[in-house]
């Protein structure tokens, strides 16, 4: 037996996300249409995120290892990823880290409209939408979050000229729980292969030179078991 991670899985999550877009026939630009990621079939071809950091980088800008987003000492949220070499890159993988960083704060501050939050999604895009759906579900159930929640497997696209990337991760919820706020209560639940997902986030590079590189699209994959583990 564990806890569980959150009143409503991501996986419900996306999937209510992907019924509201397909529903309203989607953004301006298309976004959800045909089940494609926006901005995906320029963004290049993805490959592991296999270009590891040099010695003393660990503080650089654009390093997915370090934010300024302050989360409970009990929530740990581990990226087991490589760093890349190309800044670009780096910045969008940082940019992922800090959504999925972000998504947890608003849950903890129970604030689906969490400044933090909206500071790194794209107005109006499902990115957004995905984020403060699920937030609004915790704080319907008073609901927060504690435990360690581990992404892995990461890969990444090359960026395209329209300032795009596609970020593709896994995570893994087996020691990710949630907490009842008033009275401080885990729950638990048996261990499944739901715990395993796979999810895809299209990045967008900022305007300004020290902007930061923003969610646009979520787009969960499914549960991601056999690829995810280990």
């Amino acid at each position: 037996m564990r806890p569980t991670r959150s009143a409503v899985p991501l996986a419900a999550v996306a999937a209510a996300v992907a019924l509201l877009v397909s529903g309203c026939g989607g953004g301006d630009d298309g976004d959800g249409k045909s089940g494609k990621i926006d901005g995906a079939e320029d963004a290049g071809k993805k490959s592991p995120s296999v270009e590891s950091s040099s010695p003393g980088e660990k503080d650089a800008a654009g390093d997915f290892r370090t934010s300024d987003i302050e989360l409970p000492d009990d929530l740990e949220m581990v990226f087991d990823w490589d760093q890349p070499s190309d800044p670009d890159k780096a910045a969008a993988l940082a940019g992922a880290a800090d959504y999925m960083r972000a998504m947890n704060h608003g849950t903890v501050k129970q604030d689906p409209q969490d400044p933090v939050l909206a500071r790194h999604v794209v107005p109006l895009q499902t990115a957004e939408q995905a984020a403060v759906k699920k937030v609004k579900a915790d704080v319907k159930d008073s609901l927060s979050v504690t435990g360690k929640e581990r992404f892995s497997h990461a890969e990444i696209g090359d960026v395209a000229n329209s300032g795009l990337v596609e970020v593709s991760f896994c995570m893994d919820q087996r020691k990710f729980f949630s907490k009842e706020i008033k009275s401080g209560k885990v729950r638990r639940t048996e261990v499944s292969e739901s715990d395993f997902m796979r999810l895809s986030l299209v990045m967008q590079k900022p305007e300004e030179p020290q902007g930061i590189w923003k969610a646009r699209t979520f787009v969960f994959e499914g549960e991601g078991k056999k690829k995810c583990e280990g």
